[in-house]
Parts: structure tokens; sequence; C-alpha cells
């Protein structure tokens, strides 16, 4: 009989194979209390036991498929991995704001430029009737500080003086698009008088100063990254005030540089006029090409213009440039792609 299993039913008398009586059904495995799989179960699942094993011995086959139990733990992986990756999203986006909250911070309490006090004035950006803290600056840079001893003027740098009837405070502005993708910016730096009288003359003063100052305010979406407008105060006295904006217009690639300048009377807040300043002539414009190889060296640009050009250039009211420094008047003009001046050595001051 090899491997099957013959008895008698001991319900019915019948004759049994394999536990299960022909005659009426009756099988050991649902006396030793086992339960048939519920409809919709796999019977493939329960183990059949070997011959010689009473039914008793025999393992319950599971009721929970194992692929069912698989799809379920790949879900709940799924749930969880796509919870990390927005708790990671969460903490990148406030991470960025964060840093974009600080830098806006930084930008307006620190406005570009730089600051350092001396006994007869302050040189720099900020607010020294204030805070003395505007006054503090790193030992390990070597500031300029225009003397009328100087040769010549070396660079574009504020020269404000605390002892007179007016002062200057500082004013910052930035400007970002609406659209983050946007690397476009705009930053400037304007001076603002304040006087001990007469504050309704100052105010009309410094509302001629940022006018010009902050002249591509509007319009800096026009170049691929912006604009920047610097504004110093060169030169000041009880008569006259001398205010120098360097702009920088950004590009893809290139950064084209312009200068302009203002200079203001004291007593009547009117501008000074070019004229007033300086008479363009024959001697000028050769002092100009003197000074030129002197204090700049070779400037093809200069070299290649004719003594009636360079006279032009010098007189055009829209890309010529004067402003007075504790050095002497420097005067010079725009052209494409960069600026140049001299300075002259005059009693004017």
């Amino acid at each position: 009989m090899n491997d099957r299993d013959y008895g008698f039913c001991p319900r019915c008398g019948a004759l049994m194979r394999d536990g299960v009586c022909k005659s009426c059904g009756y099988s050991v495995r649902m006396e030793a209390g086992w339960q048939q799989p519920s409809m919709g179960t796999p019977g493939a699942n329960w183990q059949q036991p070997s011959a010689g094993q009473t039914g008793t011995n025999w393992q319950q086959p599971s009721l929970q498929p194992t692929g069912r139990k698989k799809k379920r733990s790949n879900a709940a992986a799924w749930i969880c991995g796509g919870i990390a990756v927005l708790f990671i999203g969460v903490i990148a986006v406030s991470m960025v704001f964060s840093i974009r909250g600080i830098y806006e911070k930084v930008q307006k309490e620190n406005p570009p430029g730089y600051g350092y006090g001396y006994d007869d004035g302050y040189f720099g950006y900020g607010n020294p009737y204030e805070d003395d803290s505007y006054g503090n600056y790193d030992d390990s840079y070597e500031d300029y500080e225009p003397s009328e001893k100087d040769d010549y003027y070396k660079e574009i740098t504020d020269a404000t003086s605390l002892d007179l009837d007016y002062q200057v405070v500082w004013e910052s502005v930035s400007m970002r698009p609406d659209d983050s993708d946007n690397s476009c910016t705009y930053d400037c730096v304007y001076p603002v008088l304040v006087g001990e009288e007469d504050q309704e003359k100052f105010d009309a003063m410094s509302q001629t100063i940022e006018d010009l100052v902050s002249k591509y305010k509007d319009s800096y979406r026009d170049h691929v990254s912006g604009v920047s407008s610097y504004g110093y105060v060169t030169y000041m006295d009880e008569e006259k005030i001398s205010v120098a904006i360097r702009h920088s217009f950004y590009e893809k690639k290139t950064t084209t540089p312009r200068v302009e300048a203002i200079t203001l009377r004291v007593d009547t807040g009117e501008v000074i006029s070019h004229e007033e300043m300086a008479e363009v002539t024959e001697e000028l414009v050769w002092q100009f090409r003197s000074r030129n190889s002197y204090q700049n060296g070779t400037v093809e640009f200069v070299d290649e213009l004719s003594d009636e050009e360079l006279m032009e250039y010098l007189k055009n009211e829209t890309d010529s440039v004067m402003f007075y420094t504790p050095v002497g008047l420097e005067i010079g003009f725009n052209y494409e792609g960069g600026w140049v001046t001299v300075t002259l050595k005059t009693d004017t001051l």
C-alpha cells in the first residue's frame, strides 16, 4: 500500500483513506480541531502531515498569504520615504529663507563700503554721530586717506568731517525681483545731510543727491545681473560738498563702470556747474594729457584722441565728471567701457 494510509471510519465503519471517510466524509483532521481555510484563502498554504503522523501533530496553515504581506510592507516603506523627503524639503526651504534673511539683515546693517575714524574727521560708510561702532575697521587693510600733500587722488573714497554745522548719515537700498530664479539685483548707498539749522534746505539737497545716485533704480532689470550705485562724499566744508557716484552695470560676463558727480553750495543748496569749477581750455587739455600719463600710465583711448576730441569729452555735460577732493579738483569723463580722471592741483579749495 506504499504511502497510502487506510483505516475504518469510527462514525460509519466505511473504509477510510488518508484519514478521510469515502462514505460520510468524516476526517481525522476535523476531529483534531482543524479549521478549513476560509473562502479566498489558498488551501495550498497548509502542510499535509506525512505518513505515520497523527492529525494532532500537523502545523496549522497560515491564513495570511505572504504575497499580501509583502505588498503592505512596500506601501509602508513608500509612505515613510515620502514623509522623509517632505521633511528634508521643509528643512531645506527653511534654511534658504533663514540664510536669505541673515544676508539681507547684514546688507542693511553693513552697507557696501568701509569706515574708520580719525581725530580730524570720519572716513567711510555709516553714522559715526550716533554709533561709534561704524568706525571699526580691519587693521590688516590699509585704508586710503586722501591728503592735500598727495601728488594725486588715488581712489574714490569718503572724506567727511565732524566739525561742521551739518553732518552726513547714510541710507541704503537693496532690491530683488519677485522671481526667485532671477539673479538680477539692485544695491544703492547714498548720503543724507542733517543740519543743525535750516533742515528744509538740507532735505532738498539730500533729495538732489539721492536722485542722482539712484537714477538707475527703476531700470536695473534692463541689465542681466542688475546695477549697484554707491555714493561717496569726497569733500565737504562750510561752503560746498561734493558727492561722487560709482555705478556698476552687471551683464552676463562683463561689468561696465561709470562715474558721476555733483557739487552743491551749502548756503543755498544750488548745484555748482562745471564751468564754475574749471574752464575747459587748450591749456587744461594739455594739463590733462600730462597728468594722465603721470597718474594713469597708458590709456589708449585718451592717447588716440585729438586735442579737439579730448576737449569735447571734457565739455560734454553727459559724460564729463568733476568733483572736489582733499587733494585737489578731480576732472575726467566716461567713455565706452570705462572712465578716466586726473587731479588738478589748484588753489580753488
